[in-house]
């Protein structure tokens, strides 16, 4: 069964377009307008168009508010795609998201690809203090096992920052490339490039190989919860997209540790994401390597 879906309580303050652009406006130029080229402050707005046009005073450069957005280009209104950002700060499938908002199963797909993307860009930063690295697994249902064989054990990496009672802050979940693998788990090389490229010199860091100890680990609950989401939502993902959404979950699960989501809904956060990341184009997407 489906789970019922409920809009966070911040995307009713977005309920018409007008209301989006006034938004889309604070979180693009939280200062006032900047021109992208010349840095001037003042510009001519052209309204002629469905979203307006900024046109710089100086150099009469033309940017719109969704230039170097996801939302660049898009077709689909602006009150739709905050809608499928609180959506999917739910964690919810692209089919539903269609019904959601009432766009093509390939569009809302689209969609929630290049928040996903936005979402990969945002949480580039690396994880500092004292910081937990573990070995988990990917297991996909049967239907996705289907079309790939190797797609029941894929191993993962759950990291992240704690604090001193040992909770979890931000957190990563890392899909390791077969040449990081020795045999089903992580090699010594997958742990020591995931820490290079992921965690603070800095950091204080310990390493737990190996997934059958301390299964009630915070970090293993991580990565089987991840799991689990994916098979019950998804039925199972392949290697391809299986990065996107481990992005997605914990992404949303450093969200729900942080202040602001304690506040109330994980959107605003997502929508600043969404608002400085450039978009991500369908054939980039179909094409990317696994």
């Amino acid at each position: 069964m489906e789970p019922q879906l409920t809009i966070g309580a911040s995307c009713n303050l977005y309920t018409t377009e007008e209301a989006c652009v006034r938004e889309l406006f604070r979180i693009k130029w939280p200062d006032g307008y900047r021109c992208p080229i010349c840095r001037h402050s003042q510009a001519t707005v052209i309204r002629t168009r469905r979203l307006p046009l900024y046109q710089c005073k100086r150099c009469r450069y033309q940017t719109s508010l969704t230039a170097g957005t996801v939302m660049e280009k898009s077709k689909t209104s602006l009150r739709k795609w905050f809608l499928a950002m609180s959506w999917l700060a739910q964690g919810i499938s692209a089919r539903q998201l269609s019904d959601a908002i009432q766009v093509t199963y390939k569009t809302a797909w689209l969609i929630a690809h290049k928040i996903r993307h936005a979402i990969h860009l945002a949480e580039s930063e690396r994880l500092a203090g004292e910081v937990r690295v573990h070995e988990g697994r990917y297991g996909a249902t049967s239907f996705a096992s289907m079309f790939d064989r190797h797609a029941r054990r894929h191993p993962l990496i759950a990291a992240a920052s704690v604090t001193p009672a040992g909770a979890l802050i931000r957190v990563k979940l890392h899909q390791v490339p077969p040449s990081h693998q020795w045999g089903n788990t992580v090699s010594k090389l997958g742990f020591e490039h995931f820490i290079g490229e992921n965690v603070s010199a800095k950091a204080n860091v310990q390493t737990a190989p190996g997934i059958y100890n301390a299964a009630r680990h915070p970090l293993s609950m991580l990565w089987r919860a991840a799991a689990r989401w994916m098979n019950e939502t998804y039925f199972g993902l392949l290697p391809k997209h299986l990065q996107a959404y481990l992005d997605e979950y914990a992404y949303r699960h450093s969200l729900s540790s942080s202040d602001t989501q304690r506040a109330g809904s994980g959107a605003p956060s997502l929508l600043q994401a969404c608002a400085s990341h450039p978009a991500l184009t369908y054939p980039q997407l179909t094409r990317r390597p696994a």
